[in-house]
């Protein structure tokens, strides 16, 4: 059995930090009175972390790691623009399309990790194949 760093302690904090985000770009000027939740918004900024949350218990090596920062790098690269420097409602719809190509990116990543570290299947699956493969 290998020994491998486990770290979901910063995927975990990478998905509360990433939830922020996504409820601080959803959250956004309604005229001149308060503020609007744009719950499309919401959903769709939160999916990329719903998917990289999904795979915190099947990868927990490097990749783990490495979709995490690249999923948060580039949601904040994305959304700190978009929404507190030149907002103007969304008209772009970057705010869309950026968070749904990163789900399908972070599901590519983690699941060559997952297949790496032989999680992806179960445990007897996983010794079984060792064995075909010496």
């Amino acid at each position: 059995m290998r020994k491998d760093r486990d770290f979901r302690p910063l995927a975990y904090l990478i998905i509360v930090l990433g939830a922020c985000l996504a409820f601080a770009a959803a959250v956004v000027p309604f005229y001149e009175t308060g503020y609007l939740l744009r719950l499309d918004v919401l959903v769709i900024s939160l999916l990329p972390y719903l998917v990289y949350g999904l795979f915190t218990d099947v990868v927990r090596g490097g990749a783990l790691l490495v979709a995490g920062v690249l999923v948060f790098g580039v949601d904040l690269a994305v959304k700190i623009p978009e929404r507190f420097m030149h907002y103007n409602d969304y008209a772009s719809n970057i705010i869309y399309w950026v968070p749904a190509i990163l789900s399908a990116v972070a599901v590519v990543i983690l699941a060559i990790g997952a297949r790496r570290e032989n999680r992806w299947y179960g445990e007897s699956q996983a010794e079984e194949i060792s064995k075909h493969h010496e």
